[in-house]
């Protein structure tokens, strides 16, 4: 009983100090780029450094911008996956 309320009390804080936004290339085909960043950082954040790590992944292809498409969260894994665009 005590560990359990432990790990809950631990949850919580890991929740309401955030994780750092480390965005993680997870796909790219040179139309489109995947980006993976854990579900418990800033949203503000996520997009800001997302878009930005989608921009300079769509640049190395030779296409202009990256345009946000969608995200998908993974409740198992607490992961956000990031769909961008590629765009001349």
């Amino acid at each position: 009983m005590k560990s359990i309320f432990l790990a809950t009390v631990t949850a919580f804080i890991l929740v309401g100090c955030g994780f750092p936004v480390n965005p993680i290339v997870s796909d790219y085909n040179g139309d489109s780029v995947t980006i993976v960043t854990s579900a418990f950082s800033d949203q503000k954040e996520v997009k800001q450094k997302t878009q930005a790590e989608a921009t300079r992944i769509c640049a190395k292809g030779h296409k202009k911008r990256a345009e946000y498409a969608s995200t998908r969260t993974n409740p198992d894994t607490y992961e956000q996956s990031h769909l961008y665009i590629c765009l001349n």
